[in-house]
């Protein structure tokens, strides 16, 4: 064997490591993108005055978006999984591209029904799928130590993206009323050629013999053999219930106040800001006082946002709302990191998408309870009503994830796929 043909396979794999180490950045651009959601701010607007829906129809659509993201939501993952995370992306981001393409040229309200439903389609192939295909390329790269900072990172660009957006939303809707959606096309195809430059990272992809009963190995896993993974997945659902309840009630809170409706967009772009520095700080203070610390600060954020937005009548009182967005931002790219670690190579997407699905079920049950409520009783009470039960839970579940790390209750090393049951056959590094 010639030197050259024996350093071939040397220099293709540099190669290879050079293209998987530019997955990181694609991914942060492609959340970026994915967060401009230049329509939101103004979209209850475009489906009242200019399609002509009323309010229920405006609550009938939220509903069956929320309806196909939740049904799809662990699906999507366990076939993101199978199929690869490179396809599912670019899978997602056609779904997407049709899903703005319908509301773009929609003229009623079953021309939003569908939109949303294919909106939803996209947005669960997405849910489990980044995550996991980052982790799987930083793990392949060596890296693993960094998935927080990339989380944050992506966070971060995707929260100021978000913000930017509702900030420049009412200039493109006075241009015109389709622009925000024509728009979001024309972001898509962006990020369907940013799916397309990634790399598909190698990992432990197996194809079940059985997949109902893989399905029950996995909610098996979770629900009795990895205390750890369970203690995680229901802090990550409490702090995200607490901190999402508010988003729904602020901008009528800061309307009933006397906030001029002017002021909703930048408000908005403000908690959207203060997400993204939390996420960019949340790995440096993850070191200085570890998960649980930050986790119990969170908690401490959450009354802060609770006490203050219901105790204050003053038009100030809005301001209350920031704590949850950065209890938000903090949380989020720790827990991330810490769920990774215990999740096996090869149902990443599959079990980040259940976690998803935890936390959607409980706000679908959660939330029209909170607006039935609101009606009857108003705002303040609610909020002082609803925020001893969040900070216990959020502590009672802090508390038990803090007694698996002392007591040890996983092994320190990466699961495998072989400890789920009846993972099947398959190549292990495909």
């Amino acid at each position: 064997m010639t030197a050259s043909a024996s350093a071939g396979p040397g220099r293709e794999q540099d190669a290879r490591q050079r293209r998987l180490a530019r997955n990181p950045w694609l991914l942060c651009a492609h959340e970026g993108l994915m967060m401009a959601l230049f329509p939101m701010a103004v979209l209850t607007v475009f489906q009242h005055e200019h399609l002509g829906l009323s309010v229920a129809d405006v609550m009938v659509v939220q509903a069956a978006f929320a309806a196909s993201l939740a049904i799809l939501e662990f699906p999507s993952g366990y076939l993101a999984d199978r199929i690869g995370y490179r396809r599912t992306m670019i899978l997602a981001s056609w779904t997407s591209i049709g899903s703005w393409g319908v509301y773009s040229v929609a003229e009623g309200f079953w021309s939003v029904v569908a939109a949303e439903l294919l909106l939803g389609a996209a947005l669960s192939l997405i849910s489990g799928t980044k995550s996991a295909l980052l982790y799987e390329s930083l793990e392949e790269l060596g890296r693993t130590s960094e998935f927080t900072r990339w989380i944050g990172r992506a966070r971060f660009w995707a929260q100021v993206a978000e913000g930017s957006a509702a900030l420049a939303a009412g200039l493109l809707f006075a241009l015109s009323p389709r622009l925000p959606f024509q728009l979001m096309v024309g972001v898509w195809v962006v990020n369907l050629v940013v799916a397309l430059v990634l790399v598909e990272p190698r990992y432990a992809r197996h194809v079940p013999e059985r997949v109902l009963a893989h399905v029950r190995g996995l909610i098996r896993y979770v629900a009795f053999e990895r205390p750890r993974l369970r203690a995680l997945f229901a802090v990550a659902v409490v702090l995200g219930l607490a901190s999402f309840v508010p988003v729904w009630l602020v901008q009528l809170y800061a309307r009933d106040a006397g906030v001029p409706v002017s002021w909703l967009g930048p408000i908005w772009a403000a908690a959207n800001y203060t997400v993204a520095l939390g996420a960019l700080a949340s790995e440096r203070l993850g070191e200085r006082v570890g998960l649980v610390g930050v986790l119990l600060a969170c908690c401490g954020l959450v009354a802060l946002g609770y006490l203050g937005m219901g105790l204050s009548h003053g038009t100030w009182g809005f301001v209350f709302y920031f704590a949850f967005n950065l209890s938000r931002g903090l949380s989020s790219p720790l827990l991330a990191h810490a769920e990774q670690r215990e999740i096996p190579s090869g149902d990443r997407a599959s079990l980040v998408s259940m976690r998803s699905l935890l936390f959607r079920g409980g706000f679908i049950a959660l939330g029209p309870l909170v607006g039935a409520l609101v009606d009857a009783r108003g705002q303040h009470v609610v909020l002082l009503g609803l925020g001893p039960g969040f900070v216990t839970a959020g502590v009672v579940c802090c508390l038990a994830l803090a007694r698996t790390l002392r007591s040890g209750a996983e092994r320190r090393d990466a699961p495998s796929s072989a400890s789920i049951p009846t993972a099947g056959r398959g190549d292990p590094r495909a």
